[in-house]
This record gives C-alpha cells, structure tokens and sequence, in this order.
C-alpha cells in the first residue's frame, strides 16, 4: 500500500514539475521572441510572437580533429566543399594564429569557439589564478583568429569549493577577469553546462544563462544536445532560456554520442531546431562526438549533413 502511495504522489509532483515547465517555456518563449499585446476577438490580451530578424539560419561546424585532411588548406577546404559554415578549434595557446589566418582568407568559413578542458574549483586562490592565466592565453588565440569565444566549464568532478562560493568566486572574480579580458579581444567566454556525473554546478542552459546574464559583456552561453539530452526536459525550451546569450551549440547521437545518425530514430533534433529558429539564432552547430566502430567517418559526416538540414526544414 505504501508503494502504491508512494507511486501516485510521484506521479502528481512529476505531473506538477512539467506543468510548471510548460508554464516557464511558454514565458521564456515570448520573451525570447519579442512579443506585442494583440486583443483576441473576445477582448483578452494576448502574446502575438514577432518572427526574429534576420531569421535563424543553421551552420554546420566540425571540431578541427574531426575534419579529414592534412594541414590548414586540406581541412578548410574539406569543410567548404562539403556543405559546413563553421569551424571548432582546439584550445590551444600555441595555435599558429598567422597560420591559420592565412589559410582563412578569401573563404566565406567563420570560427566558432575552442573547445578544451577548464576548471575554477580548487580550493587554493593561487590555483584558480593560475587556471585564469592560462586560459587568458588561450582566449588571446580566440581573439587572433576572431572567435566567438572560448569555451569554459567552471567546475568539473567534485569542486572543492561549496557551490555559493564556486558560484560567487566565478562571476565576481575569475569568470569576470576571463570575460572582461575576452570582451576587449571582441570574443567572450562560452559558459557549458554539463551532465550531472561530470560536474553538480552548472547542468542546465538556464543555469549558465543567469550566471552569464549576472556576468554581463564578454560572458554568453552554449548548448549541448548530448548533455541535454539527460538534463533538459525540452531540447527546445532549454534553448529559448538562454535567448540571444546563445552562441554555440554542440550536437551528437543521443544514444552514443557518436556522428549524428549513427543511433537512428533516435537522433530527432527537430523540437531543439525550433527553439534555435524561434530565438533567431545563427551561430555554429558543431559535431562533437566520435566515430562508431567500424563505420566509414567521411561517408557518415555526409549523412549527418543531410540528416540535420532535412530536420531543420521539418522544425
């Protein structure tokens, strides 16, 4: 009987949780569109939701290690011929900048972020400054190849720092140093939020999007469908709560975390490419998953592109 109970009680809260949800999305959902009152025929106010302008567009983006091809021109050429916009470099503070740059000229590709490891949690002052002054580094690079931003992930593991301190010391002090610097580069830090057995402090766009919006200028967010996948109730309302704080997306089979296809029915992204069109967003969205065993990388990524494009003209 108590099972029983306890089962039925579930139930309501969880039916509560998503009800609550639906209300939230809804409210994120005018707010990120822009809405005007229109009287309904009865008289009522209604939200009449303004279409973004310009509209969304999707840019295709792959991580620079997942690229075929030898060298700078190899790789961009790649992407140029095969139906991508973006291209995701590591974060490396050694990056052949002029290098890169060279290869860039006269080509219509743009640089999303760098992506590579981060952490602001230690308990020690002196090795949070030491992280901050290596990823300032880091950021210089974003800044020379006019990137949209570093990604960053405050915390990763079990922080050592209580969460309202970690929370406090990012956006007042290390956070802050990283942003207002990136911001004088014309990039910024992209704040990711990850899956709970990767990190308890920033699982959800909503979270990284008030502690951005409580950073300011140099400080915006991203998506990630994989960790999204566990976290968000909704693909699509996730990304409605960050709004035009939204500068990057990565995207991944839901499954395995492989090229996105590789899992089937399961790789539907269509309810996320709403929220990305309903906000008007036109940054990067880039593969960050692997390769599944025995299949054929370049055939795949031709298959990921038709997938993704079929399934935004569906959104």
């Amino acid at each position: 009987m108590f099972t029983r109970q306890a089962k039925t009680r579930n139930r309501r809260n969880e039916m509560k949780r998503r009800e609550f949800l639906t209300g939230t999305a809804a409210v994120g959902l005018a707010a990120a569109c822009a809405p005007t009152a229109a009287k309904a025929d009865g008289g009522s106010a209604m939200p009449k939701l303004t279409p973004p302008n310009p509209p969304a567009q999707l840019n295709l983006c792959l991580q620079w290690g997942m690229i075929p091809g030898n060298g700078f021109n190899a790789k961009l050429d790649y992407l140029e011929s095969h139906g991508y916009n973006c291209v995701e470099l590591p974060a490396d503070a050694k990056w052949d900048c002029a290098g890169f740059n060279k290869a860039m000229e006269g080509r219509k590709l743009t640089v999303a972020t760098l992506c590579g490891p981060s952490d602001l949690s230690k308990a020690d002052p002196q090795a949070r400054q030491a992280e901050v002054d290596r990823l300032k580094s880091i950021i210089d690079v974003a800044g020379a190849v006019k990137s949209v931003g570093l990604i960053i992930c405050p915390a990763r593991g079990k922080p050592e720092l209580p969460f309202k301190e970690l929370r406090q010391d990012f956006v007042e002090n290390t956070g802050r140093q990283m942003a207002e610097h990136a911001y004088k580069l014309g990039t910024s830090i992209v704040l990711e939020p990850l899956r709970r057995n990767e990190t308890p402090f920033m699982r959800q766009v909503a979270d990284a999007a008030a502690i951005a919006r409580d950073m300011g200028k140099g400080c915006t967010v991203m998506g990630d469908f994989w960790h999204m996948a566990l976290e968000e109730t909704s693909f699509m309302g996730a990304f409605i709560s960050a709004g035009k704080l939204l500068t990057h997306v990565h995207i991944a089979s839901l499954k395995n975390r492989k090229i996105p296809g590789s899992d089937g029915d399961a790789d539907n992204y269509i309810d996320g490419f709403k929220g990305l069109k309903l906000i008007g967003y036109r940054g990067a969205v880039s593969l960050e998953g692997g390769v599944p065993k025995g299949g054929n990388k370049e055939e795949l990524l031709d298959n990921m592109v038709k997938l993704l494009r079929e399934q935004w003209e569906q959104a």
